[in-house]
């Protein structure tokens, strides 16, 4: 569960980040904006979908025969 949540806030960081930093720097210029929204919220926002998405990635490579779960 703190695994979750830790990647949950990793997610909500970087996506907040990439708002308040793309909020700046299309109204304003700002490359302090670029900055914030492209190295800073970009990698937070990649690093918590990864954590979501590797771990299914991983389970559906390590399932063998059968159906896969679908219906016949």
């Amino acid at each position: 569960m703190g695994a979750v949540l830790f990647r949950l806030a990793l997610l909500a960081a970087g996506m907040g980040l990439v708002e308040i930093g793309l909020g700046d720097a299309l109204v304003r210029g700002s490359l302090g904006g670029w900055v914030l929204a492209l190295l800073v919220g970009l990698p937070l926002v990649l690093g918590g979908t990864a954590g979501f998405i590797g771990p299914l990635l991983v389970a559906g490579r390590t399932r063998k025969g059968g159906d896969h779960g679908r219906d016949s």
